[in-house]
Parts: C-alpha cells; structure tokens; sequence
C-alpha cells in the first residue's frame, strides 16, 4: 500500500466515523425526546386523570405564557413535555448542520453549501413561525 492509499484510507474511517457520531446523537436525541414526552404525558395524565381535558377547549396561548405558567404552577409534568416536543424539533435541524459540516470535511463544497441554505432556511422559517 502507498502512502497515498494509505492516507486517503485514514481520511475514509474519519468520514466513517463522523457519519456514525451523528448517527449516535441523532438516536440518542430521539430516546432523549421520547422519555421526555413520555414522562411529561404521562404526568399530566396522573395529574388530571382525563388525557383530553386541556384538549376540549382551545385557548391560544403564546409559548413563553404556556411555560411561564406551568414553571409558576411547578407544573413538571408540561414542562418535561414542551422540553421533549423541543429537543425533537431541534434534531433535524442539528442533522443538517452536522451534514454540512461532513461536506465541508469531504471538500464537497457545493453539497456543503446547499446544506447551509437549507440550514439557514429552516431556522428562517421557524423564527417566522413561531411566536414566543
């Protein structure tokens, strides 16, 4: 093996590697969603003993109000919830961050560049969309 092959075969397992740490933390991102949403779904459900009681009426709320009152309230069990619902939201945009940073490892500056758009375009839209 030449010391070419043998350099370009270090770059490969890096990339490998790279590409398996973000496997990691995205699956460990959903277990950390779902315990959380569990948790908090399953405190409310204690707490009220009906599942669909806040559901009968719709009150718009704005998130920051929705969290000021349940952390006056201490009321753990929505604030777990709302922690879930967010860590889960954060995981596809976390993807396409660290997917660009592959790209920019790989020289692929072209895909590197698409991934920032799209990563730029997400956080664009959620910031447009919601209202905190």
């Amino acid at each position: 093996m030449t010391p070419l092959e043998s350099h370009e075969n270090d770059k490969d397992k890096e990339l490998i590697r790279l590409e398996l740490a973000i496997s990691i933390f995205l699956r460990w991102g959903v277990f950390v969603s779902g315990t959380l949403l569990a948790i908090g779904w399953v405190g409310l459900w204690l707490k009220s003993g009906d599942v669909l009681e806040n559901f009968r009426v719709y009150r718009p709320e704005h998130l920051s109000v929705t969290i000021d009152t349940a952390w006056r309230a201490h009321d753990y069990a929505m604030l777990s919830s709302i922690l879930g619902l967010a860590v889960l939201v954060a995981l596809p945009i976390s993807r396409v961050l660290l997917t660009a940073y592959l790209f920019i490892k790989q020289k692929d500056h072209y895909l590197a560049a698409m991934a920032l758009f799209v990563f730029f375009a997400l956080l664009g839209s959620f910031f447009l969309g919601i209202e905190i």
